[in-house]
């Protein structure tokens, strides 16, 4: 790897650990464990289903579910858009949906992708999960390496809207993908979401499995 890319992730990594929190902040360790499938419709337009169990309370009691329907395009060279729904299936509660719109970009520095996406981030407010909506920036670093396992590291600062107009939330991603072979693929990615300028902090933890099926 290039030095300015492992500098810029070991920050990254440190940044997440060292940043001051409340005294009132909770943390919590939760597990996504997802199954994605996913149809490449043509050379530009991909189609996913992915439904995601979530377990809480330091992993150790179900939380919730959701299921995504995403459907990608490509629209010029680097450049796509994505349209995601999410529907929340939550104990004693009436289901959630968000809706996500994305506009993201790819291109490289040296042999190293760096990716961004911007997200509209919308509730549609069925219940009291994350009723609000929020913009979403979202820079990806993945190093080049000669192996079918590639690590990843994410940023991604949330700017609430509804009338805050502030930051409120971030997350940090360093986690790597492993082409299994047979169209299969596997994602684990160690997530870190904090809160900014919210009393009580809200700090999780999240272990994020995926497992990728191209049908």
């Amino acid at each position: 790897m290039d030095t300015p890319i492992i500098i810029v992730m070991i920050l990254m990594m440190v940044s997440a650990t060292i940043l001051p929190h409340s005294g009132s902040a909770q943390t919590d360790n939760v597990n996504w464990s997802s199954l994605r499938l996913r149809k490449q419709i043509n050379s530009k337009l991909t189609f996913d289903i992915r439904p995601i169990i979530r377990i809480n309370d330091n992993i150790s009691k179900y939380q919730n579910a959701s299921i995504d329907f995403s459907i990608n395009r490509k629209i010029a060279e680097g450049w796509s858009v994505q349209f995601l729904s999410r529907t929340w299936f939550l104990p004693d509660s009436p289901l959630g949906q968000f809706l996500w719109a994305d506009v993201a970009h790819k291109t490289k520095i040296g042999a190293h992708n760096i990716s961004n996406r911007i997200r509209m981030h919308y509730s549609l407010n069925t219940n009291l999960i994350n009723p609000a909506d929020f913009i979403r920036w979202q820079t990806t670093i993945s190093p080049k390496v000669k192996s079918k396992f590639r690590p990843f590291i994410s940023i991604e600062p949330w700017f609430q809207l509804d009338g805050l107009n502030a930051f409120t939330r971030i997350r940090y991603e360093p986690g790597f993908n492993i082409d299994l072979g047979s169209n299969y693929n596997f994602t684990f990615m160690w997530r870190k979401q904090d809160s900014i300028s919210i009393e009580p902090a809200d700090i999780q933890n999240h272990i994020v499995i995926t497992l990728t099926k191209l049908i």
